[in-house]
């Protein structure tokens, strides 16, 4: 599939407006491969995937995903509607619903002139609720904690039907996400060495030393279907919202299988430099342990997965400092996450 449409100048030198006038194309092809009567389509945030909403006909309301390049594949995407389309048929949680193709798929593959690659879009409905933002409480917390851990139900008890893959959720580098085991030795190796050759103060050491902690600690917890499954993994303060008091859950594109207890550090994480950090831990385990249960020794593994989702973020910008969003601001966020980890480091 492809628009008709003269491509001036190549992508990558467009401007932030540029680029999104193309994908808005490219969402008018991706559109029509679905059962819908699109009346108006808006762009919403842009980062490494591309969104927009889409108001429909009979007043429905959407939002249509357009896949980063280098993401993942067609097939992991797939998965993960197929695990959102069970959650909503099996559970009385909100999340995303996805919308099935004209052709019965949960994903369409395509293309428009002046965009580079072929791209994976998938269309699910609205999801009602507002982001707590800085009147986030404790209250709050509870109902998303018992979320998480009703989340984490289901995928223990999740039947993946054959093809369906979504990968480990804690690798540190894109090196590692092709490795079995993305905390392997050599993955903290060569992510130490990417850090002490771009950053000016090194840095290296501090890296290898938590990622070496928390392979320890995931180690030790084990592949139990207890304490290891299919997880969010992204449920930070951007993807839930709250809708009469009800915690809802969005942006699944991170899913994929590691601890339990990792889950609960990528909440925990965008949190810790507030000063109310210690109620609002507080209330999501009290909220999480109405559901399951956590052990006193798996809680007190909390901080090191919160220390490896620093890592993890930090490779991200380092690894992707040419771009625009990261361009300016990598090495300060860097030189802030590191000062973070050794002072965890000497405290653990």
């Amino acid at each position: 599939m492809s628009v008709v449409a003269r491509a001036r100048r190549p992508y990558e030198e467009l401007s932030r407006i540029g680029r999104m006038r193309r994908m808005r194309r490219l969402a008018e092809v991706a559109v029509g491969a679905y059962p819908v009567e699109t009346t108006r389509i808006t762009p919403l945030t842009r980062g490494f995937n591309t969104t927009f909403r889409v108001d429909t006909a009979d007043g429905g309301r959407h939002v249509l995903r357009i896949q980063r390049t280098g993401g993942p594949s067609p097939e992991m995407v797939r998965s993960e509607m197929t695990w959102l389309a069970a959650l909503r048929r099996d559970t009385g949680l909100v999340v995303p619903e996805p919308v099935p193709t004209r052709d019965g798929d949960l994903l369409t593959v395509a293309e428009a002139e002046g965009v580079p690659g072929t791209r994976s879009c998938v269309l699910y409905r609205w999801v009602n609720g507002r982001f707590a933002d800085d009147r986030l409480t404790p209250a709050h917390l509870e109902r998303v904690g018992a979320l998480m851990a009703r989340l984490q139900s289901h995928g223990a008890e999740f039947a993946a039907p054959e093809g369906f893959h979504r990968g480990a959720v804690d690798h540190v580098t894109s090196f590692g996400r092709t490795q079995d085991d993305g905390l392997s030795p050599e993955v903290a190796a060569r992510a130490a060495a990417l850090v002490d050759d771009v950053h000016s103060s090194g840095g290296g050491p501090i890296v290898q030393a938590v990622i070496e902690r928390a392979r320890t600690a995931r180690d030790s917890l084990g592949r139990d279907p207890a304490v290891f499954g299919l997880i969010h993994a992204d449920l930070h303060q951007e993807n839930y919202l709250f809708h009469r008091g009800e915690a809802r859950a969005i942006d699944f594109d991170d899913c994929g299988y590691g601890p339990y207890v990792y889950d609960l550090a990528v909440t925990l994480s965008e949190l810790k430099r507030r000063p109310d950090y210690p109620d609002l831990r507080s209330a999501l385990l009290y909220g999480y342990r109405g559901v399951r249960p956590l052990p006193a020794s798996h809680e007190r593994l909390i901080d090191v997965f919160i220390a490896l989702r620093a890592v993890q973020l930090m490779m991200w910008t380092v690894e992707h400092r040419d771009q625009p969003m990261f361009r300016e601001a990598w090495a300060t966020s860097a030189t802030r996450t590191l000062d973070w980890l050794r002072s965890f480091l000497d405290g653990a």
